[in-house]
């Protein structure tokens, strides 16, 4: 027999335990896939935000420059 074999399931205390870990484990895996969604979201909300910013800017118009004859104010 190997001793995986020889050893009964679990039971009891050692069970709920057993399925406490193995909850934590999940929920932690859960929180991991949800950071690295929430970074890519952020990421690609950034990008646009920062295209929006450029567009915006590049389209406003340029202040007029003085001509040489005329005297500053």
């Amino acid at each position: 027999m190997t001793p995986s074999e020889e050893r009964p399931p679990p039971r009891g205390e050692e069970a709920w335990k057993a399925a406490k870990a193995a909850i934590a484990k999940r929920n932690e895996a859960a929180y991991a896939r949800g950071r690295e969604e929430r970074a890519a979201r952020d990421a690609a909300m950034r990008k646009r935000s920062l295209a929006a910013e450029r567009r915006e800017r590049d389209s406003l118009p340029s202040q007029p420059t003085p001509r040489s004859d005329e005297r500053p104010r």
